[in-house]
């Protein structure tokens, strides 16, 4: 029979040391008793019958925890008791490691699902890319060398910023796995150096636009209108593939999205030029008097209702072009260039294309160049001009009176 006391440290400290164990039991807390063994260690038990079986549980040595801890954990496991929930069942879940997999099924359902605007596009580059890699094997398994080591691969054969994507991904899982208590190791994405990235100035000359216009004309309507509002309306290409009428102020010439549907989590603006309101219009007027009206611009028959990614069109347009570098961003890039070539001024250009940061439109900048060649020519104009009062004007003869004559306006 177990000795029961009111539980102090001077009292379990002071409790003797005999050649066998034996166990005492706290008045005051069920289930909660220390057990002393002949090797002089006193560690804190949970001991409770549920139903004919008797559950024991380690807690910890009176040495590593206080007395009100050790309670406090008897107290929770009786109260799981009482509810009809088996302690050990729990206990065995906790301590049974998850693979990568199942981590990231738990990250799925409980954070992306909920928290992520793409869970689609995460599940799809996850359940490619790092699954068949390293899904099976326990978080501890997946060592830092390893993830450096497929990070290093994954640059080479599929691309520096896919390489970088895929590394932030099971960085994030690892995080929330870390934060939701599935995993008590350490993050083995940590200070794995992504590739640096360039950021890409590419957009279509004034002849490619023209190859552009003439590869269109060969493409189904739908195709032609999804590509050249991309290009006049400057949106990303999610944005546009999910564009619904009910967004669009026909009379203001406005396209409103909310915030909860726009990569910067703000209410994104955009507006829509002439030949943008010419195109929607048509379409509106169309889809109005459709047997089966569509709630998108650009509808589709699949699940999601919309044209989901008209990867092979643009294939056909590249092919036709004979331009092979060319992505669908680039005609979104290509209507910010023209704005800033014609002199749009950079805070115009951010507001017309939604940016959040004023550093996605600086590669803008170096495009608007007639003030800076005012500058240069003001400058050189005043170069020559003290040049020939100080009778030092190097030039020769025949190239500098054409130089004069261009600035002196003779």
């Amino acid at each position: 029979m177990q000795t029961a006391l009111n539980f102090t440290k001077s009292q379990l400290e002071a409790l003797p040391i005999l050649e066998s164990q034996y166990e005492v039991r706290d008045a005051k807390t069920t289930g909660l008793i220390l057990r002393v063994n002949p090797g002089g260690i006193k560690t804190f038990m949970f001991y409770r019958r549920v139903g004919y079986k008797l559950l024991r549980i380690k807690i910890g040595r009176l040495s590593d925890i206080p007395i009100e801890m050790a309670r406090k954990t008897a107290i929770q496991l009786n109260s799981q008791i009482i509810s009809g929930v088996n302690p050990n069942v729990i206990k065995k879940e906790k301590t049974k490691e998850l693979t990568f997999k199942e981590l990231y099924q738990k990250y799925y359902t409980e954070h992306a699902l909920v928290s992520t605007k793409r869970p689609a596009a995460i599940k799809a580059t996850i359940d490619y890319h790092l699954i068949p890699k390293i899904g099976n094997l326990k978080l501890s398994d997946i060592t830092r060398q390893k993830m450096k080591e497929l990070h290093l691969k994954q640059g080479e054969t599929r691309g520096k910023i896919e390489a970088n994507r895929v590394l932030d991904m099971a960085r994030a899982v690892y995080n929330f796995g870390i934060r939701e208590e599935y995993y008590k190791g350490e993050n083995p994405c940590s200070n794995i150096k992504r590739f640096k990235s360039k950021s890409r100035d590419r957009f279509l000359s004034q002849e490619e636009l023209k190859l552009f216009f003439d590869a269109l004309t060969l493409e189904e309507q739908i195709y032609q209108d999804f590509f050249q509002l991309c290009l006049f309306i400057g949106a990303r290409k999610t944005t546009m593939l999910t564009m619904k009428y009910k967004d669009i102020d026909f009379s203001l010439k406005r396209w409103r999205l909310p915030e909860d549907e726009t990569k910067n989590e703000d209410v994104n603006i955009h507006v829509l030029c002439d030949a943008a309101m010419q195109i929607l219009q048509r379409r509106y007027d169309l889809n109005k008097y459709s047997p089966a009206p569509s709630i998108y611009v650009f509808p589709g028959d699949g699940l999601q209702g919309h044209l989901v990614d008209p990867k092979k069109s643009l294939k056909r347009i590249k092919n036709r072009m004979g331009v092979f570098d060319f992505h669908i961003h680039d005609l979104r890039r290509t209507l910010g260039s023209y704005m800033a070539i014609t002199n749009a001024s950079m805070p115009i250009i951010s507001k017309a294309l939604n940016h959040k940061s004023q550093v996605s439109t600086a590669i803008y900048a170096r495009l608007s160049q007639d003030p800076i060649i005012e500058a240069v020519n003001n400058a050189a104009k005043m170069i020559i001009d003290k040049g020939k009062l100080k009778n030092n004007f190097y030039l020769p003869a025949s190239y500098q009176s054409k130089v004069v004559i261009n600035f002196m306006g003779a």
